[in-house]
């Protein structure tokens, strides 16, 4: 069986996205949204999970390849979702396996 999957990308943003997006009143409002992630080195993180009932726009951008990530939100609403996921996580313990990380 074939292991090709369909994932949801609803208001996930590529950095092509992101360049034709430049200049424009959204942009600006995601420069004013950011946050930094910061997670143990060579461990995954669990982004479906993460942005799971975000409403608005986003973008992930890996700042140093393995360890800082920038995200960037349309709406500073998603923000708190993204907070309370994470909360959510912890509280599963699904941060702690091999395939996700704990976020501090």
């Amino acid at each position: 069986m074939s292991k090709t999957k369909i994932i949801t990308n609803a208001g996930s943003l590529s950095e092509s996205d992101m360049a034709l997006l430049a200049g424009t009143d959204i942009i600006i409002q995601m420069i004013r949204n950011r946050i930094i992630i910061v997670n143990e080195p060579k461990e995954k993180i669990n982004w479906l999970d993460l942005t799971e009932n975000l409403t608005g726009l986003y973008h992930i951008r890996s700042i140093d390849g393995q360890q800082l990530y920038q995200m960037w939100f349309e709406k500073a609403t998603d923000i708190d979702m993204m907070r309370k996921n994470f909360m959510m996580l912890k509280l599963s313990d699904k941060t702690h396996n091999e395939d996700n990380i704990d976020l501090k």
